[in-house]
């Protein structure tokens, strides 16, 4: 899917399992996502991509992101989906050169519209460090909700930190919450 400002959104193939591989392996990237913590090889990547979409009922999508040039800046997912609950958990990272640029917001829209509106789904989730503060800004703006936070969650650098989970319903979801609650304050 291309956007307006040049954002591609594609699924990912094999040809970017380098550029996979060596994104997750950028400690920095690793710790601002919450990423793997081990060293990745290229037979790890290869597990990894050839794990994707296998089974009868797929249990995760696996986005690209490149900029108007055609380079691969970052990856977007919605993994553990659930098709009897409809739910899913949704991961991003962009590489650190290629941030504030937009690349993270369009592919949140594009991964939450493909998940409410291609999935069915009514729900997608994510966790997030609480330091964190610019990603958890970009989830509130696309009507993510903090729905907990775990205090000493994870080990981060040496130290415990928090984890903040959010979640956003579908759009026609909440829409309906809404009519219902109306519905019986009228009552």
């Amino acid at each position: 899917m291309n956007r307006p400002d040049g954002t591609i959104i594609r699924p990912v193939e094999v040809r970017d399992l380098p550029f996979t591989r060596r994104s997750r392996s950028n400690r920095d990237l690793r710790v601002d996502t919450l990423g793997r913590p081990f060293p990745i090889t290229e037979l790890n990547e290869q597990m990894w991509f050839e794990s994707l979409g296998k089974g009868s009922f797929p249990s995760q999508v696996v986005w690209i992101v490149e900029d108007a040039s055609g380079e691969s800046v970052g990856l977007v997912q919605l993994t553990e989906i659930h098709w009897i609950h409809r739910t899913a958990k949704f991961g991003l990272w962009i590489a650190p050169d290629h941030r504030g640029q937009k690349h993270a917001t369009h592919a949140l829209e594009y991964a939450c519209d493909f998940g409410f509106l291609d999935l069915g789904l009514r729900q997608i989730r994510l966790d997030v460090l609480d330091t964190n503060t610019r990603a958890i800004a970009l989830y509130q703006k696309q009507g993510f909700e903090h729905e907990a936070t775990f205090r000493n969650a994870v080990f981060v650098s040496g130290s415990l930190a928090n984890i903040i989970h959010m979640v956003v319903h579908c759009p026609s979801e909440r829409l309906s919450s809404e009519d219902d609650l109306k519905a019986k304050k009228a009552l």
